[in-house]
């Protein structure tokens, strides 16, 4: 391969960036004479955010000096910022791409030994730097996504100098190929099982690799309960903890998509609860659990500490945001509906270059208070770094350290004037819904009453079926055995039934996997035929059911005895 030409080197220090002023050092400056580089990258260069920047397998960013006149031929509108070092890059390259430059190639560049080792992947300060969305979406989709190297021998470099290729242990695995593999969601497995097992390749990279492997072979579903530790817990209101949970069996995390769930049980138990993934995982998967009186969710309250081993099933879930359209989103919720909803707003406006980035995100939040507000920060935070985002949290009954204007927006239920106010305009938004079962069906209603073009609504419930009717919601007090098989016809197992465990419980211990989210009759999701055997009901369930079906969360044996055809 033809030597490159070494146009230009640029380091930079953490600055503010952007309308809200993110600690960034995307924005480098010229270097005039030699450079020292070692295992950490150039001397006089530093990252902001060491949990996805910098580290030896991304010490130097290259990127090709000929992708400007595309950028500036695109977006003439940028024309004043494009010319080398806006990509962010150390290295500006003339006569490589990524077409040409392998993962694992070996680059002699003066005295520096240099090795390729991923591509890049565009984060929201991309888009902050120009002050344009589209971008993170179209460096991706475009391939003209660079690459970074590790260091294998250090030393000195100068622009001018030409850079040479030494070793290319890897010619089936151009960087181009890698980018386009990590945007593509019907990906070969064979493929990725290929590219996870190149030893040049990127820990970090490989680990996304791994997980979207893991997504197509078991189709994004883990089928049976694992052992997870808790590693940390922290109070993010004065009734909802979160609990970081991270694998104790030896395996990686299951890949979760946001808005997903997992199911929760405690070491020795046979009581579960579905839980949403309140955080994109990040080494841990996190759920954040509102603590009611008798319930699971109190057990964990009083007892799970660090150290602590919990049983996990999922992800699962089909209420996600899978980033696959820049249409409007819009997050809407109230008390511990909010858990799921910081999964996606973080997924939203944490760009990795394969997700869509919306136009325009709407955040709106009820809470009683401070005290009742869970990740105040955390949203507060996000808005004022990210200029798409507006959001607005209304309290219903502020306390005496509360502020107007500081601490919510406005007083009140979340009702059809706020919503107007706040929604009118949009066009083909997203729109998720996320609290009690009343709170759901106002929030439909009314968002359907705006009329608002294109919209589509998701919703996901939390909590007993407020919306039903006193009678309908009051218990019916089934008389079970004292114990019940319960066969699964079509997969040919069986599992024991004991008071305080519903039939979807029976059905996740004998490893049976059934979709569910609710888990309180609000879903319809986990309906199952009976084939024989009586059921009751210990709370009537919000959802309808077509006859012979039952919902398996609120479904109890009457008999000794029951066959699904699950």
């Amino acid at each position: 391969m033809q030597a490159a030409l070494l146009k230009g080197i640029f380091v930079g220090e953490p600055a503010p960036l952007g309308a809200g002023g993110t600690l960034s050092a995307f924005v480098k400056r010229p270097v005039e004479g030699p450079v020292d580089v070692g295992a950490g990258g150039l001397a006089g260069d530093r990252q902001a955010d060491l949990r996805v920047h910098g580290g030896p397998d991304m010490a130097v960013y290259a990127y090709p000096f000929g992708h400007y006149d595309q950028w500036r031929s695109e977006f003439p509108e940028h024309a004043a910022l494009w010319g080398m070092g806006s990509m962010g890059e150390n290295l500006s390259m003339e006569g490589w791409d990524e077409a040409g430059v392998c993962v694992g190639d070996a680059v002699r560049l003066g005295a520096v030994l240099l090795q390729v080792t991923r591509p890049r992947k565009p984060c929201f300060k991309l888009a902050l730097r120009f002050d344009d969305l589209r971008l993170p979406r179209r460096l991706t989709q475009s391939g003209r996504c660079g690459w970074y190297f590790r260091v294998l021998e250090g030393g000195r470099i100068a622009s001018g100098a030409l850079a040479e290729l030494v070793e290319r242990p890897n010619p089936a695995w151009p960087i181009r190929r890698l980018n386009d593999l990590s945007a593509n969601p019907g990906a070969d497995a064979d493929a990725l099982a290929e590219l996870a097992a190149v030893p040049e390749l990127a820990e970090n990279w490989r680990a996304q690799v791994n997980a979207a492997l893991a997504t197509l072979r078991t189709g994004g579903r883990s089928r049976g309960f694992r052992d997870f530790r808790i590693a940390a817990t922290q109070d993010e209101s004065r009734s909802i903890r979160s609990f970081l949970l991270e694998p104790a069996d030896g395996g990686g995390l299951p890949p979760v998509l946001p808005g997903q769930h997992i199911v929760v049980r405690g070491e020795g138990s046979e009581r579960s609860r579905a839980y949403s993934v309140s955080e994109l995982p990040a080494g841990h998967l996190r759920i954040s659990v509102k603590r009611e009186p008798g319930g699971f969710s109190e057990w964990l309250h009083l007892n799970a500490r660090a150290g602590d081993r919990l049983r996990v099933l999922g992800p699962r879930g089909s209420f996600v945001w899978r980033g696959d359209s820049a249409a409007p989103l819009v997050l809407i919720s109230a008390g511990v509906g909010i858990t799921p909803m910081m999964a996606m707003l973080q997924a939203a406006t944490t760009n990795n270059g394969s997700r869509c980035v919306p136009e325009s995100i709407t955040f709106i939040h009820g809470a009683r208070r401070s005290a009742d507000h869970a990740f105040a920060d955390q949203t507060r935070e996000i808005a004022r770094n990210h200029p798409s985002v507006r959001r607005h949290v209304r309290f219903s009954a502020p306390g005496s350290e509360d502020v107007l204007g500081r601490t919510h927006d406005s007083v009140g239920r979340i009702d059809e004037p706020l919503l107007a106010d706040l929604l009118r305009g949009l066009v083909d938004a997203r729109i998720y819904i996320c609290g009690p079962a009343s709170f759901i069906l106002d929030v439909t209603r009314w968002v359907g009453e705006l009329g608002l073009p294109g919209a589509e609504i998701f919703t996901e419930a939390f909590g007993a079926p407020r919306g039903a009717s006193g009678a309908d919601a009051s218990p019916m007090k089934p008389e079970p055995p004292s114990e019940a098989q319960i066969h699964f016809d079509a997969s040919g197992g069986s599992a024991v039934w004991r008071p305080g465990m519903s039939l979807l419980d029976v059905a996740e211990a004998g490893g049976v996997a059934i979709e569910s989210e609710c888990r309180s009759g609000v879903c319809g999701r986990c309906a199952t035929r009976i084939v024989s055997g009586r059921t009751g009901y210990q709370v009537a369930p919000f959802a309808e059911t077509t006859p012979g079906e039952v919902l398996l969360c609120c479904a109890v044996p009457l008999d000794r005895d029951v066959h699904t055809d699950l």
